[in-house]
């Protein structure tokens, strides 16, 4: 009986201790009140005219290089869609027109494919091997380089 009427008292101290209101109001220090904000002047930094020329060279040098190597947003496209894996053409048709049908563009067809396919072929980003009598798509050195 002891045991009870000590859990009976328990629990009425711990509610009336719960409806106690504080008496005090105690203000709360928030992290904004601590800090102080103050403003930072940034001015553009000006490129030296050795590192505008350097920019420019090199620009020059890769439009020379990149004249035919060009790739269309098609072509990225499908090389995105390899991911060091090989693939045959149905599987890559699969993975581009995924991303193409819900923005609204036409689907690429078979022949359309294959022609883009060729295309990366002659630049050499990707290679293909012939297995079960069908063309396995797989990607080139450069065509990994691309993608990094």
């Amino acid at each position: 009986m002891d045991i009870e009427k000590d859990e009976d008292e328990e629990k009425e101290d711990i509610t009336n201790l719960s409806q106690q209101k504080p008496t005090q109001d105690k203000k709360k220090i928030v992290a904004k009140d601590l800090v102080e904000l103050k403003h930072v002047e940034v001015k553009k930094q000006e490129m030296s005219k050795e590192t505008k020329n350097l920019a420019d060279t090199l620009k020059k040098v890769g439009q020379m290089e990149g004249v035919s190597e060009e790739l269309t947003n098609d072509e990225i496209t499908i090389l995105e869609s390899f991911v060091g894996k090989r693939l045959f053409l149905r599987r890559i048709a699969i993975v581009v027109n995924q991303s193409r049908i819900p923005l609204g563009i036409e689907p690429f067809k078979k022949e359309e494919l294959e022609l883009l396919l060729d295309r990366l072929i002659h630049k050499d980003y990707i290679n293909f091997e012939i297995v079960n009598q069908e063309r396995v798509y797989f990607l080139t050195d450069k065509g990994k380089e691309f993608l990094q």
